[in-house]
């Protein structure tokens, strides 16, 4: 992080400092008073489970060259000391204090941002992979795409950085426009718009305009440059370019150039022919610049898709659909292909035992792309391990059934963790009612035991195994990956 003073991370959020203390040096911002703040600025965040203001003390106390706190009577009464700045709201500070150091610091630096219902962490991996291939990118960490991970990323970039590839996550109104207006991207990719957050937001359309918050940044743009957004062309919502261009509108951005990706024939870049296997995916892309064949060691037919957007969002950095299909051939070599950022595949038990671990998250649209991935994998059996999705309202028991249905379908044997996954089982039972078992558990130490008891059974009888392992993170399917890789390595 470039040297600040007190005086100037005060002026980029608004706040109040002791006379004498503005030219007071800062050469970092830290949330967390456990890790290094010597020189740092504390930010005291509040969370629903946590204070910070309650660590300052400990953080001064280590070196931290000032803090921001939002406790104005404790401030006025000097409980902080002569180095605190003063605050409304410390999380609303965090994000202003990005948002200066960006402007004033990274003036000719190019961003976009990636969002969307599902593949948005895969998504921003392959366009980063892609820029990187030309120009000198950074990109938001794995789990840092929210009110915190993103103005820290931000923080932290280096000097020389040429573009930024933002992604941007969101569970209600007002948080894509948060992390926006600390980005200000040009452009930006929306992934889909599924089901994810229907609890809080009460409708995919809902989801689509907490999402379109993306492009209030077009209004920033100068006069006669257009924001322009990649869209799924083949997703019901996203594929109304009227629509979208009515919801930009209404957030201030009246210059929009939309370019969609998918398999319809009126997308802009098109996949025809398009294949997935185990192995990886393969397609001809039709696209303005010609047509090409695309063939990548990422398995997974929504692979397609994030490939797509990705080459999109290269071509508008001059990057052609060759080179951009290059770069993510070559990411892929590089990160073990088949392994994504959020899935891992993993051969154990002398190459009889696969498992596909994707225990970081789950939706209504990324269970069933999961379960084909598994499907495409060669073994004897087919399992699947699955737990609870979450925040999905009132209609989580369908959503939980057709993902049943779905497992029924590309599955020999089903074990489920969590009390929603129940109807995974009823599912299951409905579609294969004197067919392979299908097993309910409260918690991922049972669940294991049955599974283990299972691929047992299997490998000894000289069968392989492919298992998926997958459910909302909340839910530590993890475990069950770790004590598989444990029990098999």
């Amino acid at each position: 992080m470039i040297t600040l003073s007190v005086k100037e991370l005060a002026g980029f959020c608004g706040g109040r400092y002791a006379a004498g203390s503005g030219r007071y040096k800062i050469k970092s911002v830290v949330t967390d008073s456990r890790k290094p703040v010597k020189g740092g600025a504390f930010v005291a965040l509040i969370g629903e489970n946590f204070d910070g203001h309650a660590y300052v003390g400990a953080a001064m106390k280590a070196g931290a060259a000032c803090c921001v706190v939002s406790d104005r009577e404790g401030w006025e009464h000097g409980k902080y000391g002569q180095k605190a700045i003063l605050v409304e709201d410390t999380q609303k500070a965090l994000g202003d204090i990005a948002a200066g150091y960006v402007q004033k610091y990274f003036p000719a630096m190019r961003r976009i941002a990636v969002t969307g219902s599902v593949g948005k962490t895969t998504t921003k991996e392959l366009v980063h992979a892609v820029i990187a291939s030309r120009f000198k990118a950074e990109k938001t960490p794995l789990s840092h795409n929210n009110e915190i991970g993103l103005p820290m990323t931000t923080l932290s970039l280096p000097e020389d950085t040429e573009i930024f590839v933002a992604e941007m996550g969101m569970r209600g109104f007002g948080q894509i426009s948060y992390l926006e207006n600390i980005v200000h991207p040009e452009a930006a990719v929306i992934t889909t718009i599924g089901n994810a957050h229907l609890e809080l937001l009460g409708s995919r359309e809902n989801i689509l305009r907490a999402k379109m918050e993306v492009c209030k940044g077009g209004a920033r743009l100068p006069e006669g440059k257009a924001f322009r957004l990649i869209v799924n062309g083949d997703n019901d919502l996203l594929k109304n370019k009227a629509e979208l261009r009515r919801i930009a509108e209404g957030y201030g951005c009246r210059n929009i150039e939309i370019i969609t990706f998918g398999m319809d024939p009126s997308s802009t870049y098109r996949a025809a022919e398009a294949v997935s296997g185990e192995y990886g995916i393969n397609y001809l892309l039709i696209c303005p610049g010609g047509n090409y064949h695309v063939d990548l060691p990422i398995p997974g037919e929504h692979n397609i898709y994030n490939s797509l957007a990705a080459i999109a969002a290269g071509v508008l950095f001059g990057i052609d659909p060759a080179s951009a299909v290059e770069a993510m051939r070559e990411y892929a070599n590089v990160t073990g292909g088949e392994n994504s950022v959020r899935q891992r595949k993993v051969v154990l038990a002398g190459g009889k035992l696969t498992v596909i671990d994707d225990a970081y998250n789950a939706g209504p649209e990324s269970m069933p792309a999961s379960l084909k991935v598994l499907a495409g994998i060669t073994a004897d059996r087919h399992i699947a391990a699955l737990a609870d999705m979450v925040e999905l309202g009132p209609d989580s028991p369908k959503f939980h059934y057709e993902v049943g249905r779905t497992a029924a379908k590309y599955c020999d044997r089903l074990f489920t963790v969590g009390e929603k996954a129940k109807e995974y089982v009823k599912a299951w039972k409905d579609s294969k009612p004197s067919a392979a078992k299908a097993e309910a558990f409260g918690d991922t130490e049972s669940a294991f035991k049955s599974i283990k008891n299972y691929v047992n059974e299997e490998l000894n009888a000289g069968r392989s195994v492919a298992i998926l392992v997958k459910g909302s993170h909340i839910m530590h399917m993890g475990n069950i990956s770790k004590l598989l890789e444990d029990a098999y390595r």
